[in-house]
């Protein structure tokens, strides 16, 4: 498997943000994907964070960066 080509590494408050943002769900459908996915590949979880292959499949998107 590739290495990842980005290392996301949230904060306690970053985490926070975005979880609130993409529960409440009164933003654009774009920035609330961009929010789950960084969810997803955040290290700080305690699995390490997805690949971008786990990612794409279980938020049925075509491609992460």
């Amino acid at each position: 498997m590739p290495a990842k080509k980005y290392i996301v590494s949230l904060t306690e408050n970053e985490r926070a943000f975005l979880q609130e943002l993409t529960q409440k769900g009164k933003a654009a459908a774009r920035k609330i994907n961009h929010a789950r996915i960084l969810l997803k590949a955040d290290i700080s979880q305690e699995n390490g964070g997805w690949n971008a292959p786990q990612i794409s499949e279980a938020l049925d998107v075509s491609r992460v960066c």
